[in-house]
């Protein structure tokens, strides 16, 4: 029991170093900020050769960090960076959960074309078919996360939704803020014209005819 309880913290520590060292490459704020999509199937270093020659267009970068495997940065022309991470477990891909342009653009990408990677190196085990996919993370109290991951097209749309929820929160905070400056605007020229009556008022008061 013991022995277990030990794995399970040694391997918590280094999933935290791990999110540490990408959320410095990737410019985020905290390893909270970031998030890893693993592939649960075994393979090879031809298969990673592979994926970066198909992934050619986009600027390629190995990167040092504690990453548990070999490590690269992708970015693309726009600068939106992506972190890949060679396992013999399957490919990994690290990234800014908040990064909708990277999440959009960049991930599909991988993951399509790991797919087809994978497909083009057949073995006695097989490689075709659904492919295991987890997404892990480390949640406000600091504990890891790992679930079964949905497909992609269902990450992309849930990231798509929250931030289109945080826009329309947005916009409601703009409109408020609107509304409360034309209510104070409308209330100090009220206020001035109540002013200039007054002195109106005890001018000619002042001033009988």
């Amino acid at each position: 029991m013991e022995r277990k309880i030990n794995q399970t913290v040694w391997r918590e520590k280094a999933f935290l170093d791990k999110l540490q060292a990408a959320a410095v490459e990737l410019n985020a704020t905290s390893h909270r900020d970031i998030e890893s999509l693993k592939f649960r199937d075994s393979t090879g270093s031809n298969d990673y050769r592979e994926l970066l020659i198909e992934l050619n267009p986009l600027e390629e970068k190995e990167i040092q960090g504690n990453y548990q495997g070999k490590a690269w940065k992708l970015t693309d022309i726009d600068g939106n960076s992506v972190i890949i991470v060679e396992h013999e477990t399957g490919l990994e891909i690290i990234y800014v959960a908040g990064a909708i342009a990277s999440i959009v653009g960049l991930i599909p990408i991988i993951v399509n074309t790991w797919n087809r990677v994978r497909d083009n190196w057949p073995s006695p085990m097989g490689r075709f078919g659904i492919r295991r996919m987890e997404r892990r993370r480390f949640d406000g109290n600091g504990r890891l996360i790992e679930e079964p991951a949905p497909p992609i097209e269902a990450i992309l749309l849930q990231r798509l939704l929250n931030e289109n929820d945080r826009l329309n929160e947005r916009m409601l905070s703009l409109e408020r803020e609107v509304s409360n400056l034309k209510r104070a605007k409308d209330n100090s020229n009220q206020s001035e014209v109540k002013k200039k009556r007054t002195k109106r008022s005890v001018k000619e008061k002042s001033n009988p005819d």
